[in-house]
């Protein structure tokens, strides 16, 4: 891993300032779906897996991440070893942590942001606590490479790409929902495949199967990105 010229591509000053201003929910899922796929920096205590945590005032104590290694060296906290993880396993630590941890704050030495537990506003929920968000913009090489490959496929009836969040997840993750014939195990691998010359090294997309009850919450959100002809 090159930690030395990491960067995750989150400008965390520029939102910083937009959110003190507060900031439009389109722009708030936007920032936080790219959060959800983008990786960071965390750095570990000692050379052994335990990450340092920070007691945020009237925070509790957080898990810090940084957005590049710019922001690392401004941060006093060890720097014998640090990891670049995708925010879904970070996010993944504070949930196993059963309230240990209370949430992720990201370059706490600089014009840091904190992301504590909340369910956030639900657009669709689901069996599960899943709710379902229309996003405010659909990534252009995902959409045409995902055509492209459905087009080809006999099976795929209808796709939508949304964001999915679950209760306990800090922010949405990018979601792909399928309407087709087979088996997920067998289909999913493909699509994936398909994927992949638009994903960076742990970026993260979930998928699933449409049925009956997930089809309707998604009708009511957007248009599919791709329909049958």
């Amino acid at each position: 891993e090159d930690i030395m010229n990491f960067e995750s591509g989150i400008d965390v000053d520029s939102a910083s300032d937009r959110m003190a201003e507060k900031p439009d929910e389109e722009f708030m899922r936007d920032f936080f779906g790219r959060v959800g796929i983008a990786n960071f920096l965390v750095p570990y205590r000692d050379k052994v897996t335990v990450i340092p945590l920070l007691d945020v005032k009237d925070k509790g104590k957080m898990l810090p991440i940084f957005s590049s290694f710019s922001a690392f060296e401004k941060s006093p906290l060890p720097k014998d070893s640090a990891r670049i993880m995708p925010f879904s396993e970070i996010d993944e630590i504070v949930r196993k942590s059963e309230g240990k941890i209370a949430g992720i704050i990201v370059n706490p030495h600089g014009k840091s942001m904190v992301f504590q537990r909340n369910g956030g506003k639900a657009t669709e929920k689901n069996e599960g606590g899943v709710r379902l968000i229309k996003p405010p913009f659909v990534p252009e090489k995902f959409e045409t490479l995902l055509k492209e490959f459905f087009a080809k496929c006999e099976n795929v009836y209808s796709a939508w790409l949304l964001w999915a969040q679950k209760e306990n997840d800090l922010a949405p993750k990018l979601f792909l929902l399928m309407d087709f014939d087979g088996k997920r195990e067998e289909f999913f691998p493909k699509v994936a495949e398909a994927l992949k010359p638009c994903m960076n090294p742990g970026d993260n997309i979930e998928m699933a199967k449409a049925d009956f009850k997930l089809l309707k919450a998604a009708e009511k959100l957007a248009k599919p990105i791709y329909k049958k002809p």
